[in-house]
């Protein structure tokens, strides 16, 4: 293992609109106990007071930088904070979140040469307290979406795999970009994960996953950067991955869609040879819920 006080960590915080928020987020980046560390902040066209507040920020400290730019969306400022970071490993904070104390140095203590990858928050997976996950392994993990797997904060990553491909999406890709993130990410290295069992990050109130509205269209064309994601040598061992992952779309259209609409859909055409090709079917709880005709008593299930 490396020594905590060996490399520096660069923090990448997006910011758009968030002077609520944004304070408290900062300070919690700058009140870690690792403190060889950059705080570089990207002003996403914040309309509020939010690029002011940063400002002030980085008076008071000088391992802040600020970055001022025309709105062009998360990926994008996630980008450009990347291309202006100079730590060894990366990691990612939202402005509406936090970070406890220690998040950073239980981070980085797990860094070596032998990962790119140190995943925060591991207790939401099920692997009985492993710290070391294969690459192949980790990789079906990613593509089912595995627990927080598929969100891009609280974890390091080693700047080398930290490439521009990883945020090429279209700007209206705006829900499950983090999880393209992630799928290209996994190929781009061979090394196994490192997995922290600790709380390394505190999640704020999610604005886009509760007002985003499903669409089986929608999906189809997330489905499409998924499968390009995979290389084509793999796509079909993780084939089966890919619908476990589509069928939690699938219901998440449900609630927002008319049966006989999505019903239709190419997204749900293609759900359904690609389960008939593996001999898969829908569980009887998904059944069910799919088979309900009122989208009223859908959404009402899906809050329980």
């Amino acid at each position: 293992m490396q020594q905590v006080d060996d490399y520096k960590v660069s923090v990448i915080v997006p910011i758009y609109n968030s002077e609520d928020t944004i304070g408290a987020c900062i300070s919690s980046i700058l009140n870690q106990s690792l403190s060889p560390i950059e705080v570089i902040l990207i002003d996403d066209g914040s309309k509020d007071a939010s690029g002011s507040i940063c400002d002030d920020f980085a008076q008071r400290d000088h391992r802040i930088t600020v970055i001022h730019q025309e709105n062009k969306g998360r990926s994008a400022a996630r980008l450009h904070g990347t291309q202006v970071a100079s730590g060894q490993w990366l990691t990612f904070v939202d402005s509406d979140d936090t970070l406890p104390s220690s998040a950073l140095h239980d981070l980085y203590s797990m860094c070596s040469d032998d990962v790119d990858i140190v995943l925060g928050n591991g207790d939401s997976l099920n692997i009985e307290n492993r710290v070391l996950v294969p690459i192949d392994e980790f990789r079906h993990m990613t593509v089912r979406a595995d627990g927080t797997i598929g969100v891009p904060w609280g974890s390091l990553y080693r700047r080398t795999v930290i490439t521009p491909y990883l945020f090429d999406l279209p700007r209206e890709i705006i829900n499950g970009e983090d999880y393209i993130f992630w799928l290209r990410l996994v190929f781009l290295t061979e090394k196994s994960v490192r997995i922290v069992h600790q709380k390394v990050y505190n999640k704020g109130e999610e604005h886009t996953c509760n007002s985003f509205v499903w669409t089986a269209d929608y999906c189809a064309r997330l489905n499409d950067f998924r499968m390009s994601s995979i290389p084509e040598e793999y796509r079909q061992k993780y084939l089966k991955d890919t619908i476990i992952d589509r069928i939690a779309n699938l219901c998440a259209v449900a609630v927002c869609q008319k049966r006989n609409t999505w019903k239709k859909s190419k997204f749900y055409v293609d759900i359904k040879r690609d389960m008939k090709s593996l001999g898969i079917v829908f569980t009887w709880k998904q059944c069910l819920f799919l088979h309900i005709p009122s989208l009223r008593i859908r959404k009402l299930l899906a809050s329980i």
